[in-house]
């Protein structure tokens, strides 16, 4: 099993309003203020954030929007409460708004498992079709296409180090029954050995490998 992680927002807070001119405070919508929020955010607004009570630029360390912001490579420094801090000057009506919002770290897992790992400790009749079946759990981990098989690399594991496979006319990788497969469509003799199953991505790590005995009977 190996973890990976990935960010969580918590705690984001609605933005509350205070409007200097009346000195009070409602809990509405900043941009039900404006005649026209778009222009005017762009023109007036002066956008300030702060990261762990320390003055922080989007800039810097991500990409500065006019909504937000964005981290790219995010690492476990990113790690924190952020508050951002809305000065608007309308023609002459002052607004602020205050908001904070905290990015936290989750754990996440994959196990991989051979499930035909019993049947494949058979000597296999060459000749006859032959799958090794790798099964993938993930614990808080999401892949862009599940059916995807590239998601799961296949290794054959030899003296002079990994070979990886690809599709060819004697075997081909596919995602089928819930599991990844690597299939011989005739195997020999020579195909025996020890295969390694691998998921590699989104900063994990992890494979199984399962060993085959191909015989002619």
């Amino acid at each position: 099993m190996a973890c990976v992680k990935k960010w969580h927002l918590v705690n984001v807070q609605s933005c509350r309003l205070n409007q200097l001119l009346e000195l009070s405070e409602a809990p509405m919508s900043m941009l039900s203020l404006l005649e026209n929020p778009k222009k005017t955010l762009k023109k007036d607004s002066q956008i300030t954030w702060s990261k762990n009570n320390e003055p922080w630029h989007p800039d810097e360390d991500g990409t500065d929007k006019l909504n937000g912001f964005v981290i790219r490579n995010f690492d476990p420094e990113d790690a924190g409460v952020y508050v951002g801090s809305i000065f608007i000057d309308q023609r002459g009506v002052i607004s602020k708004c205050q908001f904070d919002l905290k990015i936290v770290l989750i754990d996440g897992s994959v196990t991989l498992r051979i499930t035909n790992e019993e049947y494949l400790m058979k000597a296999s009749k060459a000749g006859k079709l032959l799958k090794i079946k790798c099964d993938v759990d993930m614990v808080k981990v999401k892949l862009e296409n599940p059916r995807n098989p590239e998601n799961i690399n296949w290794y054959k594991v030899t003296e002079d180090g990994d070979v990886k496979l690809f599709d060819t006319e004697y075997n081909y990788i596919k995602r089928g029954s819930g599991t990844y497969q690597l299939v011989f469509n005739s195997p020999t003799p020579e195909d025996s050995g020890t295969y390694r199953c691998e998921f590699d991505q989104q900063g994990v790590d992890v494979s199984t490998d399962v060993t085959i005995d191909v015989m002619e009977f």
